[in-house]
């Protein structure tokens, strides 16, 4: 059986957190928000619209991986993982993953951060988050690719349909 942990991944605004409670949702899992792990010089260098150095992330990827592990059902993160090393630092702690990419074109992206209320996360760090982006290989990393062009329902759907535990 695949219990693996999963892991929502992408830049900001492209739904990782409504993707993996979905998830979480209909597989029965545990779903952990990775912004909720972030210490509070992180979150106002964002708010700031900064972004944020590797040396910052290495304690949060840690603590995730902490969190990850101590999920009482399958763990499905919603987190940026934007790197392959923030992705291997993970890794690191919690073995393999399972990884749904969510990609999508920036202007829908900014359109649908400039909706949302109440988070620290400007859309003026797209472009930073972009730069940093790379994006997980679909063999390699076990990644399915999804775009955030498709209804948020159907994105859970499909990834559900592709991570559910084979009976």
């Amino acid at each position: 059986m695949n219990v693996r942990p999963i892991l929502v991944m992408g830049i900001c605004g492209v739904g990782k957190s409504t993707i993996a409670q979905g998830i979480a949702d209909r597989l029965g899992g545990c779903f952990i928000e990775a912004d909720e792990y972030h210490d509070e010089t992180s979150v106002a260098q964002m708010r700031e619209g900064r972004p944020l150095t590797d040396d910052m992330r290495w304690g949060w990827l840690d603590r995730l991986g902490q969190a990850v592990n101590a999920a009482p059902k399958r763990a499905v993160l919603a987190c940026s993982a934007l790197g392959r090393a923030h992705r291997d630092r993970l890794r690191s702690v919690t073995g393999p993953l399972d990884i749904v990419f969510l990609h999508g074109d920036r202007t829908v992206i900014e359109e649908r951060m400039n909706a949302r209320k109440g988070h620290y996360m400007p859309t003026s760090l797209i472009d930073s988050q972009l730069a940093a982006l790379q994006a997980p290989d679909a063999q390699a990393e076990n990644a399915l690719w999804l775009s955030v062009a498709l209804a948020p329902e159907r994105i859970i759907e499909l990834a559900a349909e592709a991570l559910a535990p084979a009976a």
